[in-house]
């Protein structure tokens, strides 16, 4: 088995054994995922060392079993922090495709991109679809821009860095200009790309704040270029502003 197989091989039953895990089950030992999943005792015990050092898993000391750690419990957060904040946003951003008549979308930043939590289309004839999942660079989107508007210095340079891909004529490429951008995008409340990503098409974006005025994701609203002349910018920034702090309110409020 060569190496890279062999590490394929360990993250894919550190996973199995993460898995193993239930609200009927919340220990286990060694021996009891050893006949369960099929492994040595060896193999198990090598792995749940790699998991308790990240905190994924930890060990009660009286029984000597296995629980699922803090970093677990941080992950499944973010991730139920995630659908509660599309739950609660998608009717508000229902409303707002419907007025504006354009795309309309929410996502969070991850790893110098965004993750689209749900997209909302207004359609005379077919309602709206939403799509979650979905990833973007953020050196070329409004949303992603507004996002990487409020990470720390460090992160924003280390993105600026990075090769930043080229879509089309009009993709900014230069760190320097970004960088500028980026800074005036959160004076200003708000981040505007114009042809930057598919030609034709413009989008302007707000932050969304946590009770506790963090930055926590971004709303967009997407269309023709023609669509977002300065009026027009302006009355959308206006209602998403309204929608933004719809979310933060009921966010706070538990709904």
């Amino acid at each position: 088995m060569s190496v890279k197989t062999e590490r394929l091989s360990s993250v894919h039953n550190a996973i199995r054994i993460l898995q193993t895990f239930s609200l009927l089950e919340p220990e286990l030992g060694i021996s009891e995922l050893s006949v369960r999943l099929g492994l040595a005792k060896s193999t198990v015990y090598r792995l749940m060392k790699t998991l308790n050092e990240s905190n994924l898993v930890a060990q009660n000391k009286e029984t000597q079993k296995y629980y699922l750690g803090i970093a677990a419990f941080e992950l499944g957060f973010t991730v139920y922090h995630s659908m509660e904040l599309r739950r609660i946003a998608l009717p508000i951003l229902d409303k707002l495709s419907i007025s504006l008549r354009k795309v309309v979308r929410l996502a969070v930043y991850d790893n110098g991109g965004v993750v689209y939590l749900c997209k909302r289309v207004h359609s005379e004839d077919n309602g709206t679809i939403s799509k979650i999942g979905d990833r973007a660079p953020s050196h070329c989107t409004a949303i992603g821009k507004m996002l990487l508007a409020y990470q720390n210095e460090q992160e924003i340079d280390g993105v600026l860095k990075r090769e930043l891909s080229v879509h089309t004529r009009k993709t900014i490429t230069s760190p320097i200009q970004l960088k500028q951008q980026i800074m005036e995008s959160k004076h200003k409340g708000y981040a505007i790309t114009r042809e930057e990503l598919r030609e034709g098409i413009s989008s302007v974006a707000v932050p969304v704040y946590n009770d506790f005025g963090k930055m926590i994701a971004s709303i967009s609203v997407t269309g023709p270029q023609y669509y977002f002349k300065p009026d027009q910018v302006e009355q959308y920034v206006k209602e998403m502003g309204t929608c933004s702090r719809l979310i933060t309110e009921r966010l706070g409020m538990g709904y």
